[in-house]
């Protein structure tokens, strides 16, 4: 019984349900990966030209910067997970949805309302225009 846990009953059960302290067999937990595979993209001057800024919060949204697209989905075929991170508020959510979709622009989760600084400082930074933002 060393390898088992006591779960609710059901799904693997052989007793059908009706012991709900059985012991049930549960596979092992898969290792944690090697790597982290989430990666970090604003919106607004990175992905798509500047609109919105903070004096003139729209939520119309540029027109796509190519050449970083290109970047974007050079990272998720390489397995990456794109998170669009933007300073917009969460009211522009839908918005920033369809229009990544329309523009087929590859992205597993969008995080709305980042802090707003005049300059924001780390060592994990990767600048829009860098050659690839494969890490």
């Amino acid at each position: 019984m060393s390898d088992c846990v006591l779960a609710l009953c059901g799904t693997q059960c052989a007793c059908g349900g009706s012991n709900p302290t059985h012991p049930v067999s549960r596979p092992a937990l898969p290792a944690p990966r090697s790597k982290l595979l989430w990666i970090g993209d604003d919106l607004d001057g990175t992905l798509a030209e500047h609109i919105w800024t903070p004096e003139n919060p729209t939520s119309a949204i540029g027109d796509p910067i190519p050449q970083n697209v290109t970047k974007l989905e050079e990272l998720r075929a390489a397995g990456y997970k794109p998170v669009i991170h933007t300073s917009r508020p969460w009211t522009d959510y839908e918005a920033i949805e369809a229009w990544l979709s329309y523009h087929n622009i590859p992205f597993k989760a969008i995080q709305c309302g980042k802090p707003l600084y005049v300059l924001y400082v780390d060592d994990r930074g990767r600048h829009a225009s860098a050659e690839s933002w494969l890490p």
